[in-house]
């Protein structure tokens, strides 16, 4: 696996940015357990971009075989219209 994918994925991009915004509100707060909401919520938004970037090409194949199988299953449709007309 390449890390490319994961740099130029722009979910994966906004959420290492907006770490900065996380730092800036997590440092005006007081020293409590919300700082480490704060935290915690910008790691799991983190992993789920970085999730959702490492399935991209799944869900791609996925797609893809669904289109082919539509554009068969259109095909055996008109073949059997076809038979039907001719017989």
């Amino acid at each position: 696996m390449s890390i490319g994918k994961y740099l130029t994925n722009a979910g994966v991009l906004g959420s290492v940015f907006s770490a900065f915004g996380a730092a800036k509100q997590a440092q005006q707060m007081p020293r409590d357990w919300r700082r480490f909401l704060i935290w915690g919520v910008w790691a799991a938004g983190l992993a789920l971009a970085i999730a959702s970037a490492a399935k991209q090409q799944q869900d791609e194949e996925y797609a893809e075989s669904l289109h082919l199988s539509a554009r068969e299953e259109k095909a055996a449709a008109k073949a059997r219209r076809k038979r039907r007309t001719s017989a």
